[in-house]
């Protein structure tokens, strides 16, 4: 007789949307690398950066390719809430409710003094929905100021220079808020916090622990076995 799986699994993201998270992530990345390298190019660190990178030539090319990627995966995402069901759900389950609030509330005082009861998080938490919002409006800033910047020259027949200068300010400043929520928060929040560490596999497989699961969206758990109990 075959043993039970001691840790059964349940799916988290379709194939699609890993592809597209990793797209979106490596494009991400290497924005902020090279664009970083290069407001910060006195600096050892960013000069070690740029060498890596082959130069400044290496880093201007790597920073367009990676941009062209941005709208790739930008593309790739808006197709999936057109076309696909999975997509709409979750975009629909990524909108905040008053639940969140509640819930959010509910789980610091859990956390903090272990009185009350769990968190009952939907589908995603409430940090979970601000990650999601954040880097999409922050994406859409770094792609529309880019967009500005790729052709200075071009871009000062049709706009002031004072307008450029301040597109080129937001896309820098826009890079650092994307590292500060996307590199630190996120990858603590889904990676390193408690149950999850060292990683979440569900970026990567498409699954994760089944016991986890229930205990960081408890409210989408008894929601769906309520669901199931009904004749």
């Amino acid at each position: 007789m075959a043993e039970a799986d001691p840790h059964p699994t349940v799916e988290r993201m379709t194939l699609l949307q890993r592809v597209d998270h990793a797209l979106l992530a490596l494009c991400v990345l290497l924005l902020v690398m090279s664009g970083l390298a290069l407001a910060y190019h006195d600096h050892a660190w960013a000069q070690v950066l740029i060498g890596w990178m082959g130069g400044l030539g290496g880093r201007h090319w790597l920073h367009r390719a990676a941009a062209v990627g941005l709208v790739g995966a930008g593309f790739l995402h808006l197709g999936g809430l057109i076309f696909s069901q999975r997509y709409k759900r979750d975009l629909r389950d990524l909108l905040f409710v008053r639940a969140d609030f509640i819930e959010a509330a509910r789980g610091w005082r859990f956390n903090w003094t272990g009185k009350g009861e769990p968190p009952r998080f939907g589908r995603f938490t409430p940090w979970q929905k601000f990650q999601y919002w954040g880097i999409l409006a922050g994406c859409l800033i770094m792609v529309l100021s880019g967009l500005v910047l790729w052709s200075p020259q071009a871009s000062l027949t049709l706009f002031p220079k004072g307008f450029i200068d301040l597109m080129l300010v937001l896309h820098s400043r826009e890079a650092q808020l994307i590292f500060i929520v996307l590199i630190l928060w996120h990858i603590y929040d889904v990676h390193l916090a408690a149950g999850n560490f060292p990683m979440n596999p569900a970026w990567l497989t498409g699954r994760m622990r089944a016991d986890v699961y229930r205990r960081q969206h408890l409210g989408e758990v008894e929601a769906r076995e309520r669901e199931e109990k009904k004749p």
